[in-house]
């Protein structure tokens, strides 16, 4: 029996009056579960200046308030350097993926600004991504004993106050003990924009909102080290709530102040 073979030509036209059939990719299961994270753990961004930008990211404490906590994140050239990250490492995880998906870049770094559970709960996290974190020498062993996750790797370079080095193109500073025994700031010098987590209060704040054991006159004389150190800022971004300009490190001061004295008069 002689075999014929349909012509090529011949082949494709009937290929082409076949009804299509289309094929539609399944999302696959990293894509579902970063879509949903974002869902859960929203991340808003603001941007100061040209590559700089604030996170703003929310905590929810069952039967409380959202509690709203800022960070930046900052372009450094061929990755991205990030101050502080979100309360948890979930949050934290969906804070670095917003963070690739808006620049396109790797984020490389992490500078953690305290041992507070609101700046170390996501470093586990943020460590299994690959950031290499950098801390105040303190930072590890306070978050130990306060049973948060320890940060691999600190900077002894920041453990004396008043001390300041850099990481990238950032100037990391320990001014002294103020809301924290650990506390730091972070300067960028070509924006002077500064960063204070929760060394400083947001603007509008009316109370300090610090622990018992906090040394109020040490703190004090802190913030004044800060301000006569970066006069030039123009921008101080708190760790909660709104920033202002370099007057923001004042009220914060004048609450100290408020503080001191009612403890003088009992």
């Amino acid at each position: 029996m002689k075999r014929f073979v349909l012509p090529l030509a011949l082949a494709l036209a009937a290929c082409s009056n076949a009804t299509p059939t289309v094929e539609t990719a399944e999302p696959s299961p990293t894509d579902s579960f970063l879509e949903q994270l974002q869902k859960d753990y929203p991340v808003t961004l603001s941007e100061l200046a040209p590559g700089v930008w604030v996170h703003t990211t929310v905590y929810r404490l069952p039967g409380q308030a959202p509690v709203p906590i800022n960070g930046l994140f900052i372009d450094d050239g061929d990755a991205i350097t990030l101050v502080d990250g979100a309360w948890g490492e979930l949050a934290t995880v969906a804070l670095i993926e917003k963070v690739r998906a808006e620049t396109g870049k790797p984020v490389t770094r992490l500078i953690v600004t305290q041992h507070d559970a609101a700046r170390t709960l996501g470093v586990d996290a943020a460590e299994r991504e690959g950031l290499e974190v950098f801390t105040h020498p303190a930072t590890p062993g306070l978050a130990a004993r306060a049973g948060y996750p320890v940060p691999n790797t600190s900077v002894a370079a920041l453990n004396t106050p008043q001390s300041r080095t850099k990481v990238g193109r950032v100037e990391v500073a320990f001014p002294g003990p103020g809301a924290s025994p650990d506390n730091l700031v972070v300067y960028l010098p070509e924006e002077k924009i500064l960063y204070a987590g929760f060394f400083v209060r947001g603007a509008g704040a009316e109370t300090l909102s610090a622990s018992d054991d906090v040394d109020l006159q040490a703190w004090r004389d802190a913030l004044v080290w800060t301000k006569t150190t970066y006069r030039e800022t123009e921008t101080v971004v708190p760790g909660r709530g709104k920033g202002a300009d370099i007057l923001l490190i004042d009220a914060t001061a004048r609450l100290i102040d408020q503080a001191l004295a009612e403890t003088t008069s009992d």
